[in-house]
């Protein structure tokens, strides 16, 4: 008896999406992690920044680096991840990544708020 070439050849039955790309297993991984240690970064940039007086512009790099690290961690890794997680269909990685989003999104405007708290002129002060 031979087998039928014409006929299509699945790897999953019809209800089971097929097994993710591991290339975006990896981004999204990534994403995750790189939000994750985003608020070690700016701690890590505010250490370095501080404790480097006499203005060595290598230690200034590094807090700069450390700086725009941890802001693509904020804005960027959630973005990226939610792309690919749409792309991939992947449920539980779009929720979280929404979360994700959903909380950078709060603390940015936090810090835009205290930003403008912080710029106000003290009582007695002239600006």
């Amino acid at each position: 008896m031979s087998s039928d070439s014409s006929a299509p050849h699945h790897s999953a039955p019809c209800g089971i999406p097929p097994a993710l790309p591991t290339s975006a297993k990896r981004v999204i991984a990534g994403a995750s992690l790189w939000w994750s240690a985003s608020p070690v970064a700016f701690v890590l940039s505010t250490a370095v920044g501080l404790g480097s007086r006499d203005r060595d512009p290598f230690w200034e790099l590094v807090s700069v680096v450390l700086l725009w690290s941890g802001l693509g961690g904020m804005v960027v890794a959630p973005a990226v991840g939610l792309l690919v997680a749409f792309r991939s269909r992947q449920r539980p990685a779009r929720r979280r990544f929404a979360i994700m989003g959903a909380v950078s999104l709060a603390v940015c405007a936090l810090a835009l708020l205290f930003w403008e708290f912080a710029m106000e002129c003290a009582p007695g002060h002239v600006c």
